[in-house]
């Protein structure tokens, strides 16, 4: 519920590939549990043009306000100019999987306005912390214990 930020006005798009827990987390239970929406489009063929136009007309076309997928989407989407493209509704984005580089963060930023919350989670437990929204992003950090976790290193 406060790493992915969703309401029931929302429809969130997890890019995640099925085997993953991501997909559990971020494409059933986790937006289920909070009444959102999900969608599905369909597959996608990881060919980097190809993924970018799919990518941007779906974000144009559909209504997604949430968007999660692996850092290495948002590495590949940064090295197009994407301050002139339009994501209507996109609001939050969310990434997991693998670490994101804060260069890819600052990018994102720079080109759509939008922060990229991180969050780390096992498939045992699912998400254990995550950055935040309305929490302060020290880039390089997975961010907090997401409640009721406690972790400690």
């Amino acid at each position: 519920r406060y790493w992915m930020n969703v309401t029931p006005s929302d429809i969130m798009w997890n890019m995640s590939d099925t085997a993953w827990v991501k997909a559990a987390i971020g494409s059933i239970f986790g937006p289920w549990f909070q009444g959102t929406s999900i969608f599905f489009p369909k597959t996608i063929l990881f060919n980097s043009l190809l993924l970018f136009s799919l990518i941007w007309q779906t974000l144009y076309r559909y209504p997604v306000t949430t968007l999660c997928s692996a850092p290495t989407v948002y590495r590949m989407l940064v090295q197009h100019d994407l301050s002139r493209y339009a994501f209507k509704t996109l609001r939050h984005c969310l990434t997991g999987g693998e670490p994101l580089n804060p260069e890819v963060m600052a990018q994102w930023k720079r080109q759509t306005g939008l922060t990229i919350y991180e969050g780390y989670g096992q498939t045992e437990i699912g998400i254990i912390c995550a950055n935040m929204k309305g929490m302060k992003i020290k880039p390089g950090s997975l961010g907090k214990a997401t409640p009721p976790n406690n972790v400690q290193v």
